[in-house]
């Protein structure tokens, strides 16, 4: 989404009502979840920051090996889940514009528990194969053709590939993140933990206060598991008591730890880097007593920086955030009651009951709400401000992202529908009405040519309330309009939501440039996408 709120907004609105102005007045619940669990780290005075590897010679060459691996992450036991390299999140990866990325990517995980018998009829808009693997380097402009940010590659268990993804000598310096995008496998396969942060060096690492302030990556994700902290299996047809992707309870993590600690001293300021790797996710984000100065969102930095402080971020969105410490004292990041798993669970029969549980149940790692007036907010990360150092300034004008936008050549309507015939128990998502297929001809815009899509929100509104997040690969977009009401400043941005109110829309306008081929615009509420919300896209000649 990518979304900034002010403090005297969520005060007078209260952060329940905030969030119900931009998801339809539903409430974001638990519905098939008993823990949401955050809790102490296994060392709270260090903050863990995922190992760097950069670019040399213009190339930067990784192995990375999707395996089955026991991590701690400061819960009350070792967490078995999906990682890379037996870790969660993965490495970081720093290039430069011009770079070119090459992956060797490396599939271990183990061949399916579940027989394809068990799993019935192949069914594109079902979870399946799900330790069948691939890459994606979101939010990256590059070419989706061949062995480059190409998600229609398949890398069973026991196979590899190699990846060769050339960055375009123009592309803006910015953050992204890689993490799996193999169709009925991806919402598995992110839930689990595998992502990692993308940074690309550029015009905005030479502002002189971005460049003296620490950097501070940040990887948020929301890890899904049973009670016995081990990533469960998805069940492909379920019953209408169990859903598509089953867990008990959520670790809400840091660099893969829970509530880790940063220092700093009053007067320093510092970069902070943040993705939503979660797998459908929103993130509410406020620190007290402090403005969080955003310099970008989506990897594409604003003309100044916009002092607020609440950022809402969907999920597959970044921010980069300057933070200026205040007075001595212990302050926290926290996820306001805004937060939260999206507000429908795929799988499960549309009712108030929950059998999956209470989400009155925490577990023990989930800390006790602390009371701030009317609003009740759980810490993720703890800042301490202690000590003393020379005072640190602000910038106050950025190199803004903003491109000029050719002639539109055409205009489209995209349907983000959700419905259910009447013999189904079961919701069916699509685009247009269809669940994605791979034999349907792709959308097919002209290289260099601009496009104005709207995207409405077109659940059934018979149905549950169902929010949407739009991503589209490879090209940002310019949004102009929200449910039809122009924008005083158009927002860039490669991910955005539609809110849960059915007939609620955006607008945005997208430049076709610099690369042909095949890829994909789809919800990033990630269960979405593997139950078929998902349309291919081909630029041609």
């Amino acid at each position: 989404m990518g979304l900034i709120v002010s403090r005297r907004m969520a005060l007078r609105l209260g952060f329940g009502a905030v969030l119900g102005t931009f998801f339809g007045g539903s409430a974001v619940g638990c519905a098939s979840i008993r823990h949401e669990a955050s809790g102490d780290s296994a060392d709270p005075d260090e903050f863990h920051v995922p190992e760097v590897v950069r670019s040399a010679g213009g190339v930067l060459a990784v192995s990375l090996t999707s395996v089955v691996a026991s991590v701690d992450m400061g819960a009350e036991k070792p967490v078995t889940t999906y990682t890379y390299d037996g870790m969660v999140p993965g490495r970081t990866w720093e290039v430069q514009a011009g770079d070119t990325l090459r992956i060797d990517l490396i599939n271990d995980l183990p061949e399916l528990h579940a027989s394809h018998e068990d799993m019935g009829p192949f069914d594109m808009s079902r979870p399946h194969e799900w330790t069948t693997t691939n890459i994606h380097t979101h939010g990256l402009h590059v070419s989706p053709e061949g062995n480059g940010d190409n998600v229609f590659l398949s890398i069973a268990p026991g196979g590899r590939q190699r990846y060769e993804i050339p960055i375009p000598a123009h592309h803006p310096g910015g953050i992204h993140w890689y993490h799996p995008h193999r169709h009925g496998a991806v919402c598995q396969q992110v839930r689990a933990g595998m992502a990692g942060m993308i940074i690309v060096r550029g015009e905005i690492d030479r502002v002189p206060e971005v460049q003296a302030a620490k950097e501070q990556v940040m990887v948020l994700q929301a890890i899904e598991l049973d009670d016995d902290f081990q990533l469960a299996e998805p069940i492909p047809y379920p019953t209408t008591e169990q859903s598509f992707f089953p867990r008990t309870q959520i670790l809400y993590t840091v660099n893969g730890r829970l509530t880790p600690k940063i220092t700093m001293y009053p007067g320093e300021v510092q970069r902070w880097r943040l993705v939503n790797a979660a797998e459908g996710k929103y993130m509410s984000l406020a620190l007290e007593g402090h403005e969080l100065n955003v310099l970008a969102w989506d990897g594409l930095t604003l003309a100044e920086p916009e002092p607020n402080d609440v950022a809402l971020l969907s999920a597959g969105n970044r921010v980069e955030l300057l933070v200026k410490a205040g007075a001595p004292g212990t302050y926290n990041l926290v996820l306001t009651p805004g937060s939260s798993q999206h507000p429908d669970i795929p799988g499960m029969p549309h009712s108030p009951n929950d059998p999956g549980g209470s989400s009155e149940d925490h577990s023990p790692h989930e800390p006790s709400p602390m009371s701030t007036g009317e609003l009740e907010v759980r810490p993720i990360l703890t800042l301490e401000v202690v000590g003393e150092g020379p005072e640190m300034d602000l910038p106050s004008t950025l190199p803004a992202y903003d491109p000029p936008m050719p002639p539109i050549a055409r205009t489209r309507e995209v349907r983000y529908t959700v419905e259910r015939e009447p013999d189904n128990e079961f919701d069916t998502f699509g685009i247009n009405g269809l669940p994605y297929s791979p034999e349907r001809e792709p959308y097919q815009p002209r290289l260099g040519t601009a496009e104005e899509w709207t995207i409405i929100n077109a659940t059934d509104p018979k149905l549950a309330r169902h929010a949407h997040v739009l991503h589209i690969h490879v090209n940002p977009f310019k949004i102009t309009k929200i449910n039809g009401e122009t924008l005083d400043k158009p927002l860039w941005r490669d991910t955005w939501v539609l809110t849960g109110g059915t007939g609620d829309s955006f607008t945005f306008e997208t430049h076709f440039e610099d690369f042909t081929g095949q890829f994909v615009q789809h919800c990033h509420i990630l269960s979405h996408e593997d139950l078929g919300m998902m349309e291919a896209v081909e630029v041609i000649e």
